[in-house]
């Protein structure tokens, strides 16, 4: 069968029906441990099935369709991992098999098997589905909150770096992170930043385990909805929140941040900006945004009007090595 990428428009189009079906073969493949098994060696269908008990002849089958969605390369009878297939690997960088998961959970896949109604009404899909939002589900769900803020915290420490690399943050001697969740980010800019002193805000079931214990008395934790208040700060951090919420939402938190701002300090929005040529992945992040939380990723231009509702005048754009930017505004 020709690769995927080149098969005729009716194969291309079949394949993009039976993409669920694809995930659930990743899924599968990521809890069977195929992937970690084969790792960065060649071993035939017997040896992984042998190793991971499985059932040999399906897990063959299984490998030979893999081949056509690019996960795997077939040598003889042996199988080795494509670039994309070590996508999946626990140790890669920017591993997605803590996050696959979610994808195929009932909260997310039962949100998106609604998503017409998002397309039809620019609402939130997961309220329709769940009578509640995302958020308060977390909070009450522990099963899906607390592995979605730990994988929250993995996203921060390999992000944080960057930031503190990309920003100059010793004028603050107050910085706040809304919505920071276990506090990653702000443990990292304090270790680097000796002066300051540090304030996590967030819900109390994800603040209550947050990382900053060994930074001594440099840290206040306060739990709290930042649609009512903001704690006051020098800085005021937002990182992947603005993109969580609609235009109307969005302006609520960003007018609280504009009250709570010492006189002279900075509001820091650290979030993917929308713009060409066009980044598949944050396209799909966008809708995801929509279907989850009605929420969206934003281009420059919708930043800037956004900030200007609230109070605020977008001052720069810096860019970081994660591929996110720093949107600073006065």
């Amino acid at each position: 069968m020709e690769n995927s990428n080149s098969a005729p428009a009716p194969v291309r189009a079949f394949m993009l029906l039976c993409g669920m079906m694809a995930t659930q073969i990743v899924i599968a493949l990521i809890k069977s441990r195929v992937f970690e098994a084969m790792g960065k060696e060649q071993k035939t269908a017997a040896e992984i099935a042998s190793e991971c008990s499985l059932n040999e002849n399906v897990l063959s089958r299984t490998l030979r369709y893999a081949a056509q969605l690019d996960l795997v390369t077939k040598t003889g009878n042996s199988y080795s991992l494509t670039d994309i297939g070590r996508c999946f690997l626990k140790d890669t960088r920017g591993s997605f098999s803590t996050s696959a998961p979610f994808l195929t959970a009932p909260p997310w896949r039962d949100s998106w098997q609604n998503f017409s109604y998002s397309l039809q009404t620019g609402k939130p899909a997961f309220d329709q589905v769940w009578g509640t939002s995302f958020f308060e589900f977390l909070e009450t769900n522990e099963e899906y909150g607390k592995p979605f803020n730990q994988m929250g915290t993995e996203r921060s420490t390999m992000m944080a770096p960057t930031a503190v690399e990309a920003y100059d943050f010793s004028a603050f001697n107050t910085i706040c992170d809304v919505g920071g969740g276990q506090g990653m980010l702000l443990k990292v800019i304090l270790e680097n930043n000796p002066q300051a002193k540090g304030i996590l805000f967030d819900l109390q079931n994800t603040v209550k385990n947050h990382v900053l214990g060994s930074l001594d008395n440099r840290f206040e934790v306060i739990s709290g909805s930042f649609f009512e208040n903001v704690p006051n700060a020098d800085c005021i951090i937002l990182k992947a929140i603005i993109h969580d919420w609609s235009d109307e939402n969005s302006e609520k938190i960003l007018s609280n941040c504009r009250r709570a701002l010492n006189p002279g300090g900075k509001l820091l929005l650290i979030e993917f900006v929308v713009e060409e040529p066009y980044n598949p992945m944050l396209l799909f992040a966008d809708l995801h945004m929509q279907v989850m939380i009605g929420g969206a990723e934003r281009t420059e231009l919708e930043f800037r009007d956004l900030l200007q509702s609230a109070g605020f005048a977008l001052n720069r754009i810096i860019p970081t090595k994660s591929g996110m930017v720093i949107i600073e505004a006065v």
